[in-house]
């Protein structure tokens, strides 16, 4: 029997893609020279605010795996579904990116076996462009989903998956704490490859993808709860801001080469303070997304939209955000820096999303390739 669509989810994946585009377009803010401190310190307020991005995109795997596949899978074809839907583009915009910044960065002679190993580098790190390690993170999960299954399974029942999620919570909050502390760095040369691509582990995201799953088996539950935890949750995350901010303004106003750099340490998504405002903020923002479906407006109309196309447009938006910031730079210097990076969020936005459209509706082998099926 076909499962109840799950109206929320493309509200939220479209709210997470604009998070996205709007955390790499502020990210610009911390290199430009004109920028003041005030703008520094609001811009770091904004990018931390957005943290719960990939968090979400996260939870949302989770949420729709363990909803639609709440019995045992057939672990071939599911594995085939993922392999057409999420790694063909995936390995396609890993090509593109490296041909792209080849290009503009001149070719290095090469030998064939060499450029061979380069790709290969590429797609098992996700380095051929800053935004798809987020993909190299997210397909272990596919991968591992039938031992997850065994953690959290609809026959163990509500309160055995609830303390498995707790456990995974303190576990997960353990490692990040140790991240955050430099306790997992090591000298050791056969280690050293790890240590570099930390970040990209699906370990440390384990949490976020095992809170969508027990809210895809009890999703009714999940959404009654969400309800009840709205306004608490919303109180303790402006107490989150302020503290955030407080910090954000201490830092800043100390020596420093990178504003950037210095900020992640605040606001990263892998810091345990922010691993908690996170979580808040999932909380907030699930419930949000439920109000928004409740009525029809144009704004719930574009979020749908966005969500549709959440996948390709993540995949095109670094491509498209290099021009938007371009054109900005050139033909509206002297606004004002936020009229600036607003301006380039809103058309990078918009797009990555006609971009992903047009590709989408391309024959249809090249449509699934670069975008995958919508």
């Amino acid at each position: 029997m076909k499962k109840e669509r799950l109206i929320e989810i493309e509200i939220l994946r479209g709210l997470a893609f604009l998070a996205v585009v709007f955390q790499h377009v502020m990210a610009g803010l911390f290199y430009k020279p004109e920028v003041g401190p005030f703008s520094i310190v609001a811009g770091t307020t904004f990018l931390g605010l957005t943290r719960f991005a990939v968090p979400l995109f996260v939870f949302i795997s989770g949420v729709v795996l363990f909803y639609n596949y709440q019995h045992k899978v057939n672990y071939k074809a599911f594995l085939q579904k993922r392999f057409v839907q999420i790694f063909v583009p995936y390995f396609f915009w890993t090509v593109f990116y490296y041909a792209w910044v080849s290009f503009l960065s001149g070719f290095a002679a090469s030998t064939l076996l060499q450029e061979i190993k380069k790709m290969a580098a590429f797609s098992f790190t996700g380095t051929a462009s800053y935004h798809l390690w987020f993909i190299v993170m997210l397909i272990p999960f596919y991968f591992l989903f039938p031992l997850f299954q065994r953690l959290l399974s609809s026959q163990r029942g509500f309160r055995g998956n609830a303390i498995i999620l707790a456990v995974a919570f303190v576990l997960n909050f353990g490692l990040v704490y140790a991240l955050s502390k430099g306790m997992l760095n090591t000298p050791n040369p056969h280690f050293a490859f790890f240590v570099k691509y930390l970040d990209r582990n699906f370990i440390f995201w384990v949490f976020y993808f095992l809170l969508g799953g027990f809210a895809g088996l009890y999703y009714e539950k999940w959404k009654l709860f969400v309800r009840k935890a709205f306004l608490p949750s919303l109180v303790l995350l402006g107490v989150c801001v302020y503290i955030i901010c407080s910090d954000i303004v201490a830092v800043m106003g100390s020596v420093m080469e990178d504003h950037y750099i210095r900020s992640a340490g605040i606001t990263g998504p892998l810091q345990p303070f922010m691993m908690l405002t996170i979580l808040l903020q999932l909380i907030v923002i699930f419930a949000l997304a439920e109000k928004l479906t409740a009525f029809k407006s144009a704004a719930t109309d574009m979020l749908h939209t966005f969500g549709k196309y959440s996948f390709g447009a993540y995949l095109t938006h670094a491509f498209v955000l290099h021009y938007t910031n371009n054109f900005v730079s050139f033909y509206l210097h002297s606004a004002h820096v936020f009229i600036q990076l607003f301006v380039s969020f809103v058309a990078c936005s918009l797009l990555s999303l006609g971009a992903c459209v047009l590709l989408s509706r391309t024959e249809l082998s090249f449509g699934e390739v670069t975008v995958g099926k919508v």
